[in-house]
């Protein structure tokens, strides 16, 4: 199984990063820090390392200089991730690709793919058609769930929001299956445009008894 090492200081963006890689076959590897994120790589030997360079203590570029002095750690493909344009800084550092935030999950996982080949678990998913209430910084805004899986779920909604934001949601599950109301903290994780448009969300924050409410309505719903 393939090991990624990721690294941020901004927990937002690294819990993001590794909501992205929830379904997919490989070991997930953190770190906060540039000095963190050597002294994993030593001792774990990641197949990939995804650097942020915008870290105290020792920014990514710094980070990627040594990793790649390193006869240990110079093989490990480095993806520098960044909000600024540094892709030649990053280049000379030694990275061997850049990519540029904000980011979401199918842009995410293709660079990954360019390095790795991962398989990713296709959660069953039930459609379903119900109002959904989620706040935002406190503001609350209406939807529809339109499907729902043990990992996540989809809103339609003319209100986007974006790619790393965290949500507090509250949706009642159909009556007939269950009638159970269900409060959760999520992600969102992609946006989407066109006949289904709206926001693919990842749980982060589910109750146990939440989460076995969702399951029995899996088990019972048509999944697809």
């Amino acid at each position: 199984m393939h090991k990624i090492l990721l690294v941020d200081d901004a927990r937002n963006f690294l819990d993001l990063e590794v909501s992205f890689l929830r379904r997919a076959e490989c070991q997930v590897l953190t770190a906060g820090t540039g000095l963190e994120a050597i002294r994993v790589a030593r001792a774990e030997s990641p197949d990939l390392i995804v650097l942020d360079i915008e870290m105290p203590e020792m920014n990514g570029l710094q980070a990627c200089r040594i990793l790649k002095t390193d006869p240990a750690t110079q093989p490990i493909p480095v993806i520098v991730l960044t909000s600024m344009q540094m892709e030649d800084e990053a280049r000379r550092a030694g990275a061997e690709h850049f990519l540029r935030k904000p980011i979401d999950e199918p842009r995410f996982l293709a660079e990954v793919r360019k390095f790795l080949t991962i398989e990713e678990r296709q959660d069953p998913r039930v459609a379903l058609d119900a109002p959904i209430t989620f706040w935002r910084d406190g503001e609350p805004h209406q939807g529809r769930l339109l499907d729902l899986s043990k990992t996540g779920f989809f809103v339609g909604c003319r209100d986007p929001q974006p790619v790393g934001a965290r949500l507090e949601v509250s949706f009642t599950l159909p009556r007939e299956l269950s009638g159970k109301l269900i409060t959760a903290e999520a992600m969102v994780v992609r946006q989407s445009e066109g006949d289904k448009r709206g926001f693919a969300c990842r749980f982060f924050r589910l109750t146990s008894g939440a989460r076995l409410f969702v399951e029995e309505f899996l088990e019972r719903g048509e999944v697809r």
